[in-house]
């Protein structure tokens, strides 16, 4: 398989894998992948991912997070949107543990934050599109609907 520009080096996947205990962050399996916060395709980043911008995620998982569980995926930081800058400032969410991290972007390191500290972060960084428990508005200053 031919690599792309926006794949990952080696390095930076078992980077990644060893950062979350090579498990998904998601839901705790073990059959891996590379997960790429913000998007690659369609207009994305076609720059290789830093350690902040990329997560492990099952298969399953990773297909998941842009169809049933897109909105869970925002919410807890497993995708950012493409116009956020800094991806490393949005803290990731891992429900096996119960705790919220902040990613390490120089160094195959996550750091504990609290929930109050990851909303804090959250609405830095969205504004009031975050709504806590809803995650962000389908698009800027929209209604939410009922919390996914």
């Amino acid at each position: 398989m031919k690599s792309r520009g926006s794949d990952p080096t080696p390095a930076i996947r078992m980077g990644v894998y060893e950062r979350d205990g090579h498990r998904c962050v998601s839901c705790g399996r073990h059959d891996l992948t590379f997960q790429h916060r913000q998007a690659v395709g369609m207009g994305g980043s076609k720059h290789r991912p830093r350690l902040d911008q990329g997560l492990a995620a099952c298969g399953t998982c990773n297909s998941r997070y842009e169809a049933d569980l897109h909105q869970a995926a925002l919410r807890f930081g497993w995708k950012v949107p493409r116009w956020v800058e800094h991806a490393g400032l949005v803290p990731v969410f891992v429900p096996a543990e119960g705790r919220w991290y902040r990613l390490a972007h120089t160094c195959a390191r996550r750091d504990h934050v609290t929930h109050a500290e990851a909303m804090r972060m959250m609405h830095e960084v969205y504004g009031d599109d975050y709504v806590e428990g809803a995650g962000l508005r389908p698009f800027p200053g929209a209604p939410m609907g009922r919390a996914a």
